[in-house]
């Protein structure tokens, strides 16, 4: 069941940020919040995601650092976050390259702020997070039975925030070309591996056979499989993907199509949520960099806004803002120091409740 998201993490730091010249990302504590604010706004988009199909508008929420100590609250498609200021003025990068740019895919009947805990983390280091509503599949306008054109929205959707990150007018640029592409549950299991450059070996069994969708007896128009059998869905712009809840879909996918992607991998689960499906996702994989960091008493909710009865959300939070800025740091950013080497290769398991493997 999804929560109405009011606010999330501490109240913000309003103390004064330090001389933005003056810092260095690479002594950043990846567990602990960053040195920056964290500013928000939102752009609505509309664009043509099939050719002979209507135009679609999405809500495109997007996070960043600032050196603004008030402000109004953030609000989002769904809820209002205290700790994170509206429309804020960005602080200049503090990376050589420009803003490093996290983008995320929600889940299935979830809205594109549902893991704003890890958006802010991150944008309080000096990253820009984009996260589009993936609209008629959000909590509050989801469209049932989900037609196959939204597996054609989806990436579409996360391409087209990356390109509107080009557009904005700021001092500094934001660093489009390489980016971190994360999602939870369908945006883990769908949204994240296509992005990344997964093929869909399945595709005809899903459009002349409805394998896989929600209403098998509508199939795909030419439009529609031509786009999906294009295998032109990924961006390259993705060079890190990190699915969290969510395995891979091989109704689209099929058994190996995964293997196309070039991204390392960094896949997160609970043990509430389907752990023998976890296990079999890890010991299938072959042919890609890939790790998987289980979280102990987790389920589909320590992701996005807690309140599971197992695992203490503050306990996820923290373990999941650790794992993954440090992921994104070293594989994105080429962060050699030993002690994320040492959390990314399971020398140190910092938490008992944690537990990494690396594919060999």
């Amino acid at each position: 069941m999804w929560i109405w998201l009011l606010a999330c993490g501490d109240k913000a730091d309003t103390g004064v940020v330090e001389a933005v010249e003056q810092l260095d990302w690479r002594t950043f504590d990846v567990q602990q919040r960053g040195p920056f604010n964290v500013g928000h706004t939102q752009i609505m988009h509309t664009y043509q995601p099939i050719a002979d199909q209507a135009e679609r508008t999405i809500p495109i929420e997007i996070w960043y650092p600032t050196e603004d100590t008030t402000g109004n609250p953030a609000s989002y498609f769904m809820g209002v976050d205290e700790t994170v200021f509206a429309d804020a003025t960005p602080a200049p990068s503090i990376y050589t390259d420009g803003y490093p740019v996290h983008l995320s895919s929600h889940g299935y009947q979830g809205w594109g702020a549902n893991s704003a805990f890890l958006m802010s983390h991150f944008a309080s280091h000096g990253w820009v997070v984009v996260a589009p509503n993936h609209i008629d599949n959000t909590l509050v306008d989801h469209s049932s039975p989900l037609p196959v054109r939204h597996f054609i929205h989806r990436p579409k959707d996360l391409t087209e925030s990356l390109n509107v990150l080009e557009t904005l007018d700021w001092a500094d640029p934001i660093d489009t070309t390489s980016v971190v592409l994360s999602g939870h549950s369908f945006g883990a299991s769908y949204s994240t591996w296509s992005g990344a450059g997964a093929s869909y070996d399945n595709i005809d069994a899903v459009c002349f056979e409805g394998e896989g969708l929600e209403d098998p007896d509508t199939p795909c128009t030419d439009s529609e499989y031509a786009l999906l059998s294009s295998n032109q869905l990924h961006d390259p712009r993705v060079k890190v993907a990190i699915p969290m809840a969510g395995t891979d879909r091989k109704t689209f996918f099929g058994a190996t199509g995964y293997q196309n992607v070039q991204a390392p991998v960094l896949f997160i689960s609970g043990t509430e949520d389907g752990q023998v499906g976890n296990q079999a996702h890890f010991d299938d994989v072959t042919g890609i960099d890939f790790r998987w960091l289980s979280l102990e008493n987790a389920c589909h909710q320590s992701f996005t806004v807690g309140g599971c009865a197992t695992m203490e959300t503050e306990l996820a939070w923290d373990i999941l803002n650790h794992y993954v800025l440090a992921f994104a740091r070293q594989r994105l950013l080429g962060d050699t120091s030993s002690d994320l080497s040492d959390l990314l290769d399971g020398t140190t398991q910092p938490w008992s409740e944690a537990s990494l493997l690396v594919k060999e």
